[in-house]
């Protein structure tokens, strides 16, 4: 089990409670003293989307807020977010949100990526972040890449996936926007480093 305190920020200073374990997530997102505590269980988790939005001041970014959304099988998001301004406690709010992501991968995400690759070993169609896989290869706005052929370039704030014989033949994906692009990302390098196995085996293999 990891527990953490979260402070939202200069308007809410309040001190509260985040606790992850291998069944659950329960954070303390109200103010009815009641009701304080919002939970969603791990076989309700049905999305996910994280990453750094940027504050904007009137001529330059003077914060960010990092933020983290979960998505039930209804549909509905449950946030979890803090925000810093003028880099005040840069460096302990940035390792708070990467200690948050690795619990949260730990008890989780792990679990729903091994899915999605247990899946594609047995060569089942399925659809992820909107990205269609198939036997021999990816869908997606009425294009298609070969696993063969298929590329991924990774930037900070989100990733493109994309033909290498035919760069225009790509799709962006941001880690913050769109759901499950995180582990669609995850799921894309499990399977371009098996091609790169394979195509290797196929290059060693004697005459």
């Amino acid at each position: 089990m990891k527990e953490f305190t979260i402070v939202r920020g200069l308007f809410d200073t309040r001190k509260r409670q985040l606790i992850i374990n291998k069944n659950l997530i329960k954070f303390e997102n109200k103010d009815k003293r009641e009701d304080l505590f919002t939970i969603i269980s791990k076989e309700e988790i049905a999305g996910v989307r994280y990453g750094v939005h940027f504050i904007k001041g009137l001529e330059f970014y003077i914060g960010r807020e990092y933020q983290i959304f979960i998505q039930n099988k209804s549909g509905k998001e449950f946030k979890i977010f803090f925000k810093l301004f003028y880099k005040r406690k840069l460096q302990e709010k940035h390792q708070l949100f990467c200690d948050i992501i690795d619990a949260l991968w730990q008890y989780f995400f792990n679990d729903i990526l091994n899915n999605y690759i247990e899946k594609f070993n047995c060569n089942q169609n399925f659809t992820l972040a909107g990205i269609t896989f198939k036997n021999v290869c990816i869908q997606f706005d009425s294009k298609e890449i070969s696993y063969e052929d298929l590329s991924v370039k990774k930037y900070y704030h989100y990733f493109v996936l994309y033909s290498k014989k035919d760069q225009y033949i790509n799709k962006m994906l941001n880690y913050l926007k769109d759901k499950d692009a995180i582990i669609l990302n995850e799921l894309l390098n499990c399977i371009i480093k098996n091609e790169q196995l394979r195509a290797k085996e196929v290059s060693d293999r004697p005459v």
